[in-house]
């Protein structure tokens, strides 16, 4: 039985032994192209070693077990499966076949990648699913094999397959062993550019050192644009890079800064040089390609091949893109992000009968600070659509509570020891549509169109939008209180965790592997639908989908408009606050600017000549508090504490809901 195979003895053809990338390089190899030597652990090898490890049952009854739809069910099935791999020893006699091969490359350092038999087919393309390694020696090479053979059962991989309807497909995994290219300067290249779609044109992104850092999302390589017929370089953008990924002497990797990062990382000869190189590749295959490549010593090396599987159909016009802008930066826990998207995606569906597609948040730091990015052209039907439904359909209110307090229930032992709260009914009284106010209560109420409401739901719902800022009270008052006291090995972790992940620490289910996982959110972390990602894959995600962040610059703006709440004029000078923390910087008589106020605003808002918020509507609490004291108030311009900054003078105008910008500091 033949568990190995070198490149030169591999074709396209070979996919369902080598999987896609090792095919690829098998094919590329025989074309002549300039691919650093290697060979393929075949998937045979990987299917004996569940056979005599007698892996192969307890796998399948795992993943019977998974509703990919529920995250949760998926990591579970992954944290048992992997386990399972690693802890397996592998075969003698594959191992022995693996270390003979190696000594036979005669490389000190290898890559060593994942390769699944279903991968890079036009339907489901495996890129980014399964693991690498880099720099990888002898000692840890058989433990690598291994980790690339578990990454068949990542939580991303699992989802995938289910996502992708392939959980009834037979895949396997075989696992590249290549010559480490130990490059000064690496990258990718797309032989169409995957964003303008423009067949005449390619793209190549370069950056110092390994190509990880590229593909991670780690870095901001520079980009150069070719147009491919006349040959010519259309655009360059050269980025400053401050860090880079190297070998270290005794193998592994570790980032240093690179020598003159502010330079051309490719000079256009090699910019050109590579072009022709992408091109052979493209021709050999006859369609467009995604490209991984590194230069060492003056030579290039192409270490992956594989289809674009973004591309519509051929288009020389450059097509629309999806622009996402940002419309609210808030600190929140993810608990509470992840049921916000909840609803945008899937509550609301059954009543409107589409769901929000394109709903980005994301998080840079530890602090939770997460940003909110729509597709406004999305956006404002689908919210009008919910309002809509709201005031025609009584019973959509009650289903929205029932769906939130299937989580808050849970969550019922945790806030009665901090709100005293003594049932599940006063529960419901108190947390009653925890997070529903986002979209259509904010138009409801914006309408003004509470004549066609059933009186005790707009009762109930300004009863509850009185209180709406104490939902975020709730979050540090219960939840981050209860993590610290209940559970202070996890407090590092509080903000990042999902609902299914603080269900489960009741039962102590949480191992060190999803702890691992969850670790890596403190970094920055994006969601899209109901995936999370980290925040180093943003910039290729978006590139593959066609999407932009569009952060809209306010040079030109000379006045806001948004709701007044109380009437009145007022000029003065602008004080931006944010949070708690710089409540003491405010001084009376100036206006207050912020994205909301929350009751703990109290203080400094008596001492405001006027208040204007990002966010909100007649009934929040900037508008209340607005009206209690006579304080001339306009809320919801979405952007007032991007566009302006502290000391800036502007008359706030509430009789007609604008703030004139008179002059910028």
């Amino acid at each position: 039985m033949e568990f190995i195979k070198e490149f030169s003895k591999l074709s396209k053809n070979d996919v369902a032994i080598a999987g896609g990338k090792g095919a690829s390089l098998g094919e590329m190899t025989q074309a002549g192209i300039p691919i650093p030597p290697g060979y393929v652990i075949l998937a045979e090898a990987f299917e004996r070693f569940l056979e005599e490890t007698d892996l192969n049952v307890e796998i399948d009854s795992i993943l019977h077990t998974v509703k990919h739809q529920e995250i949760h069910t998926v990591d579970r099935a992954s944290e048992q499966i992997k386990a399972l791999i690693l802890d397996a020893k592998m075969p003698k006699d594959i191992a022995n076949e693996i270390n003979k091969n190696f000594k036979q490359l005669g490389s000190q350092f290898v890559a060593v990648r994942s390769s699944a038999t279903a991968e890079d087919s036009s339907a489901a393309a495996w890129a980014g699913q399964l693991d690498s390694y880099l720099n990888t020696t002898e000692s840890s090479l058989l433990d690598k094999v291994k980790h690339c053979w578990a990454s068949l059962f990542t939580p991303r991989a699992i989802f995938y397959r289910f996502e992708k309807g392939l959980h009834e497909t037979k895949i396997s995994v075989a696992v590249v062993v290549q010559k480490m290219v130990n490059s000064e300067v690496s990258g990718i290249a797309f032989s169409v550019h995957p964003v303008t779609q423009d067949y005449n044109q390619l793209i190549i992104e370069a950056g110092f050192g390994l190509g990880e850092a590229i593909v991670s999302g780690t870095i901001t390589p520079d980009s150069y644009v070719v147009e491919k017929e006349p040959r010519r370089i259309l655009d360059k953008n050269v980025n400053n890079q401050t860090k880079g990924l190297y070998r270290k002497k005794e193998g592994g990797n570790e980032w240093k800064e690179p020598k003159n990062g502010n330079t051309q990382k490719l000079n256009d000869q090699e910019v050109l040089e590579l072009t022709e190189l992408v091109l052979n590749i493209e021709r050999h295959y006859g369609f467009p390609c995604d490209i991984e490549w590194a230069r060492e010593k003056d030579k290039f090396y192409i270490t992956q091949s594989r289809p674009i599987t973004t591309l519509t159909e051929k288009k020389e016009n450059k097509p629309s893109q999806i622009k996402l802008q940002k419309y609210v930066t808030r600190e929140h826990s993810l608990f509470f992000w992840m049921m916000w998207n909840l609803d945008a995606i899937e509550y609301t569906k059954p009543w409107v009968g589409y769901d929000l597609k394109y709903v980005l948040f994301k998080s840079e730091g530890p602090a939770n600070k997460m940003s909110t990015w729509y597709d406004h052209d999305e956006l404002d039907p689908y919210t009008n659509n919910v309002a809509e439904n709201f005031r025609k359909h009584p019973a959509f209110f009650e289903r929205n509570k029932k769906e939130y307090l299937k989580y808050w229930e849970k969550l019922f032992p945790y806030i009665s020891k901090k709100r005293k709260i003594k049932n599940i009914q006063e529960l419901k009284e108190y947390f009653s549509n925890l997070l529903y106010w986002w979209g259509p209560m904010a138009n409801l109420f914006m309408l003004q169109e509470k004549k066609d409401i059933p009186k005790h739901i707009f009762d109930e719902a300004q009863k509850l939008r009185e209180r709406t800022q104490e939902y975020s009270d709730m979050e540090d008052e219960v939840y981050i209180a209860f993590m610290k006291e209940n559970y202070p090995q996890y407090s590092d972790v509080a903000m990042v965790l999902l609902p299914e992940e603080v269900f489960q620490l009741d039962k102590k289910q949480l191992s060190n592997d999803q702890l691992k996982i969850i670790r890596k959110r403190l970094e920055g972390y994006f969601i899209f639908g109901k995936e999370i990602y980290s925040l180093n894959e943003l910039d290729t995600f978006l590139q593959k989908s066609n999407m932009v962040l569009s952060e809209e610059t306010f040079d030109s703006l000379n006045e806001l408009k948004g709701m007044s709440s109380y009437n009145g004029q007022v000029k003065g000078k602008v004080r931006i606050i944010l949070n708690k923390a710089q409540f003491n910087q405010f001084k009376a008589g100036e206006i207050l600017v912020t994205e909301m106020t929350s009751p703990d605003f109290v203080p400094i808002l008596k001492k405001a000549s006027g208040i204007i918020t990002d966010e909100g509507g007649i009934m929040c609490h900037a508008a209340i508090i607005s009206r209690e004291l006579k304080i001339p108030c306009v809320v919801g311009t979405k952007v007032a504490t991007q566009v302006l900054n502290d000391g800036d003078e502007v008359e706030i105008d509430a009789d007609k809901g604008i703030i004139r910008i008179i002059s910028k500091v």
